[in-house]
């Protein structure tokens, strides 16, 4: 009799444990996942693959499967606590995720609620006093910013994730970002994303 109590009182917090486990989300991330396209988690539970809700099934604390249609998105979380991503397509496709930080695969609801209250990226996360913060006070540079990431997702798809246009889009913040040396910032900020904006559309067709 005393070994089944005992042996009910070693599963008993093994079970609650797993329980437990099984209810953790995965971290928050944004991914460019190649020809794919890419994947999305507000840390909070909810994972998309391009713009689409996937369903999560959780085999372990720091393994996640996400699916959505034909694509399988495997979410490690590494001993760094940082996300290792890949992907599982149709007609065998497969290969690593990346973190992509100038284009968000973020839910189309969320993106509607972004264009309603700021540029393309968090304000919250910005510096005051930094070019950043200029564009998140400003309805009209952050309506730049919308219409850029916008632009610029659409060159990305034209160009298969074109690893150059992609460093080019980095530059070219370095140097939106120089904007700070100017008297008129604001009319800096403006000028540099007309201009990139115009050239994406003239050199990949895009709107």
């Amino acid at each position: 009799m005393k070994n089944i109590v005992l042996i009910a009182l070693v599963l008993f917090p093994l079970a609650s444990q797993a329980a437990t486990e099984k209810t953790t989300p995965p971290q928050a991330f944004n991914f460019s996942c190649g020809k794919t396209g890419g994947t999305y988690s507000d840390g909070k539970g909810g994972v998309w693959v391009n713009g689409q809700k996937a369903t999560i099934k959780q085999s372990s604390p720091t393994y996640w499967e996400a699916t959505s249609g034909k694509t399988v998105i495997s979410i490690v979380r590494s001993a760094d606590g940082n996300p290792e991503i890949s992907f599982t397509g149709p007609n065998r496709t497969h290969g690593v995720c990346l973190p992509e930080d100038e284009v968000s695969f973020a839910p189309t609801e969320n993106k509607k609620s972004q264009q309603q209250t700021g540029p393309s990226f968090s304000c919250a996360a910005v510096s005051k006093g930094s070019m950043e913060d200029l564009i998140c006070q400003s309805k009209t540079l952050s309506a730049q910013d919308l219409k850029l990431t916008e632009t610029y997702k659409q060159a990305l798809a034209k160009s298969k994730n074109n690893p150059t246009l992609k460093a080019e889009q980095r530059g070219w913040i370095k140097g939106r970002n120089e904007c700070w040396k100017e008297d008129d910032k604001n009319a800096c900020l403006a000028g540099s994303y007309q201009q990139r904006i115009s050239e994406l559309q003239s050199k990949y067709g895009v709107k």
